[in-house]
């Protein structure tokens, strides 16, 4: 288990700004809003490399934050990470964020 410590709290911030003020999303929500509840799987999917491990890891803070907690195990998220990947593979036109918190939960 890990701590959330200020370094965490500052590359969850960081990550955030990324992908939500930038021009590093290639895809945009099929709706063309910038509302991060607004992109579905297949937005998500579309992503490559750091941009898609940076909008996966900013739902993992989303929903942390939610439950309000500060422990995380890696092997926990990893299958999240998994199974996210796989539900939206099969499910690309679904909201990923409802999707993921439902895996997530």
């Amino acid at each position: 288990m890990f701590r959330f410590g200020l370094s965490i709290i500052g590359a969850v911030t960081f990550a955030a700004s990324t992908f939500l003020g930038s021009n590093v999303l290639a895809a945009e929500p099929a709706d063309g809003k910038d509302d991060l509840g607004r992109f579905l799987c297949k937005d998500v999917m579309r992503l490559s490399g750091d941009e898609r491990e940076i909008a996966i890891a900013l739902a993992h803070g989303y929903v942390l934050g939610r439950k309000g907690t500060t422990e995380y195990d890696v092997e926990v998220l990893a299958n999240i990470t998994d199974q996210f990947i796989d539900h939206c593979l099969d499910h690309p036109n679904q909201n990923a964020l409802q999707s993921f918190e439902k895996l997530a939960k």
